[in-house]
């Protein structure tokens, strides 16, 4: 396996697409995480400048790189570029990077492209690298291009809800945010991110802590692999805190699961304070019976889900109090999870979830936080306000952070139609054209920008938002060579 070296080595100068690939290694080295984009945003404005390119940058540090027509292509209509430049920073609880000041560290393996330990930001430092490639590159036929790449998307797509889209004149978008080669998306689910808030109040007690933690899940992108079947830590933790509730007497210490709502949660830990006579053996043996539930009930989607705990000295502990902590528990179980309605007309496909992607007690509040996902709108909003409910039956509240609409199907598409035509030409086969579950800016431009036209691609990418994440190499190669001879196409 071999390591690439965090910048300016280039280990990947001699794998094609090879400027791409010398562009992914540049935004690599620069920690991109969402809220954290200000020198990505900053190094995108010094590529435009270097090369003498027009170029806008916002307050919101959206940026737009302009490129002119090429020879033959003046009259052609403009086409837009689009992708985003933060990334979901999740990693291994065993590596110490910290993913908002240091870079991460590429690795190849074969054909795939990963990071070690971290997710490695092909979503959606693919698109990036890609816009930057083909603007430096004179020799390519193309229309005049727009290349926008907006901030913030993995944290609610904010970046394209403030974009002032009046610099753009583009009507045909082409969105690199996909994960599969040879599928077209053409629509999406739209969500909203929201944070379920329980006070919580505290007292000390004195008694025997146990620390338990559910690990070993495989987790994932909560859109596209919600419908899989793969557990949620903090769902699987609440049902433990019940199982242990039964019991006896017990007080939460402290719970902490998750840090992405965009992502399945792999990991939770609670610390649980017993009375300081509690016997250990029965809580050990519901952990264990426990765990062997689980891993008979994830066999085939989290084989590796593990729980682990470890008892403490007896002592003085801040805790909730008990009814606070029945109040969090049942609170726990009663929450919805994971897939809430299937699409009719497209077979397997969501159309309605949710996922519970962090969990945190803090000094005054236990903080849950959503990201719920629908192609209907109407059915999001059911889901907002069934998270309102539960939370007002519990003495708590649902706060909306933000919410963005759900990109429609169109039934008749003439720029999809030319994407379509284009990759039978390339590939000598059929592209599939579908809707998928996650959410993509193609939805925020599609009700700001009237008679907008749009596509979107990308090559295969597994296992984004967690550790795991790869991009195949030759995968990304095809996908490359499609993108060039689609905008030799767009002549028209």
């Amino acid at each position: 396996m071999e390591i690439i070296m965090k910048k300016k080595n280039y280990l990947l100068e001699d794998v094609e697409p090879k400027r791409l690939l010398h562009y992914f290694e540049e935004i690599a080295a620069i920690p991109h995480g969402s809220g954290n984009v200000q020198e990505i945003s900053d190094y995108l404005v010094a590529f435009a400048k270097e090369h003498g390119l027009r170029f806008v940058q916002d307050k919101f540090l959206n940026v737009v790189i302009y490129k002119d027509a090429s020879a033959g292509y003046e009259d052609a209509p403009v086409l837009i570029l689009q992708g985003h430049m933060d990334m979901v920073c999740e990693k291994r609880s065993d590596v110490a990077l910290d993913m908002e000041k240091e870079a991460i560290t590429l690795r190849r393996d074969g054909d795939y492209l990963s990071a070690e330990g971290t997710t490695l930001g092909a979503d959606d430092g693919v698109a990036v690298a890609a816009m930057l490639a083909i603007l430096e590159d004179d020799s390519l036929a193309h229309p005049a291009l727009e290349c926008l790449i907006t901030t913030d998307e993995e944290i609610g797509l904010i970046g394209a809800q403030k974009l002032d889209t009046s610099v753009l004149q583009g009507r045909r978008l082409l969105n690199m945010d996909s994960e599969e080669e040879g599928i077209m998306t053409a629509g999406c689910a739209g969500g909203a991110h929201v944070n379920c808030l329980l006070p919580l109040s505290y007292k000390h007690k004195h008694g025997t802590p146990i620390r338990i933690e559910v690990s070993g899940l495989r987790g994932g992108h909560s859109g596209e692999m919600i419908g899989s079947g793969r557990a949620s830590a903090n769902q699987l933790m609440g049902r433990l805190l019940q199982n242990l509730r039964g019991l006896g007497v017990l007080r939460l210490i402290a719970l902490d699961g998750g840090t992405k709502d965009n992502a399945i949660t792999r990991e939770c830990a609670a610390e649980v304070l017993l009375p300081p006579d509690a016997a250990h053996k029965p809580v050990e043996a519901a952990i264990r019976e426990f765990e062997k539930t689980l891993q008979t009930e994830y066999q085939f989607t989290d084989p590796g889900v593990t729980i682990s705990y470890v008892w403490e000295e007896t002592r003085k502990c801040r805790v909730i109090g008990r009814k606070s902590t029945d109040r969090v528990i049942r609170l726990l179980c009663t929450l919805p999870y994971g897939v809430q309605e299937y699409n009719p007309a497209f077979a397997g496909l969501p159309q309605t979830s949710l996922n519970l992607g962090s969990l945190h007690m803090t000094d005054e509040t236990l903080r849950a936080e959503f990201l719920v996902r629908s192609s209907l709108d109407s059915q999001k909003e059911m889901m907002e306000k069934r998270l309102a409910a539960i939370m007002e039956e519990f003495g708590g509240e649902a706060q909306i952070e933000s919410d963005y609409p759900a990109w429609q199907y169109a039934k008749t598409s003439a720029f999809r139609d030319q994407c379509v035509a284009t990759y039978r030409k390339v590939a000598n086969q059929e592209p599939k054209v579908v809707m998928i579950h996650g959410g993509l800016e193609c939805g925020i431009f599609s009700g700001k920008m009237e008679g907008l036209d749009a596509v979107s691609i990308g090559p295969d990418t597994e296992e984004i938002h967690t550790p795991n994440e790869r991009v195949s190499l030759s995968s990304l190669e095809r996908t490359w060579q499609y993108l060039v001879a689609l905008l030799a196409d767009l002549k028209q």
